[in-house]
């Protein structure tokens, strides 16, 4: 006859169902930690700058929506979110395409050079980004490229690459060898072992690469500060710290908090939508084994 669930239970032992307990406890706490941030952003986003400081972690009593009109419109928040889309989408382009070409010539060619290049990626992910913001725009304000989107992409992609090639060429190295040298007897160039094997099969890999430079481009501050200085070419980051710190006593904090939930609503939609995909590409990194 078998067992109930409640005798199990009762059959582990009792540091076994503790530490179960504790766990549990660990992650509600976290759970709400991480949370309770977010929430109270969004709900003080509608609050007056009276009912903020009369009862700041309390909920709106009469929700103001002009608040997301005003950051949006008086603030040019609107600018500073079409200027954030496009530098999003400038780095995402340029990042895959390198990524994964530099991650097939990483896992699947051998020789000096290759193992050097490797290394270097190696070596990029410990040396700080911060650290090569200097030569980098000395770099840019000899060549007149600040206060250029484009060129703030490429430094996102550089900035980015060697996380994201090391993560992509752990998976490009699980696909199985005989793909690749049944497609070359067949007659397929290496390009088109690229396009029609590697990039079709390492979707998983790729869309990870992707989600987290998107997350990652549309928070970073340090850099947009550093490369930005024309205020029309603000990105979202730049734009809510001015609108934290407008320099004078009178802070619309209804407002600001309304261009801080503007900035987190995207971030949190694509991560909502893309939960399962980005499970899904962490944990398959052994690629295609035959």
């Amino acid at each position: 006859m078998p067992m109930s669930k409640k005798s199990n239970a009762t059959r582990l032992p009792l540091s076994t169902r503790i530490g179960q307990w504790v766990i549990r406890v660990f992650l509600i706490l976290w759970g709400v930690t991480v949370a309770f941030p977010v929430i109270w952003v969004l709900y003080t986003s509608l609050k007056s700058n009276q009912e903020f400081f009369a009862s700041p972690w309390a909920l709106p009593s009469s929700p103001q929506w002009s608040n997301f009109v005003e950051a949006w419109k008086e603030a040019n928040f609107a600018g500073y979110f079409l200027n954030s889309i496009l530098t999003v989408l400038l780095t995402l382009a340029i990042t895959l395409l390198v990524v994964g070409a530099n991650a097939y010539v990483i896992a699947k060619y051998r020789g000096k050079f290759i193992r050097g290049l490797e290394k270097f990626y190696m070596v990029g992910m410990m040396v700080p980004a911060v650290l090569m913001l200097v030569p980098l725009y000395y770099f840019a304000d000899a060549a007149h490229m600040t206060d250029s989107l484009v060129w703030l992409s490429v430094i996102y992609a550089i900035q980015g690459m060697p996380f994201s090639v090391f993560m992509m060429v752990g998976f490009v190295r699980g696909i199985h060898d005989a793909l690749l040298e049944a497609a070359t007897i067949d007659g397929a160039s290496q390009f088109t072992i690229f396009f029609r094997i590697i990039v079709p099969l390492s979707k998983p890999s790729l869309f990870v690469v992707a989600l987290l430079n998107v997350m990652g481009t549309w928070n970073e501050y340090i850099t947009a500060l550093t490369f930005i200085r024309d205020s029309s070419k603000y990105t979202i980051a730049i734009g809510l710290s001015y609108l934290t710190n407008s320099g004078t006593y009178d802070v619309n904090y209804g407002r600001t908090f309304a261009g801080l939930a503007i900035a987190l609503v995207p971030i949190l939609v694509i991560y909502a939508i893309f939960q399962k995909q980005l499970q899904n590409g962490m944990s398959s990194g052994d690629g295609v084994k035959g």
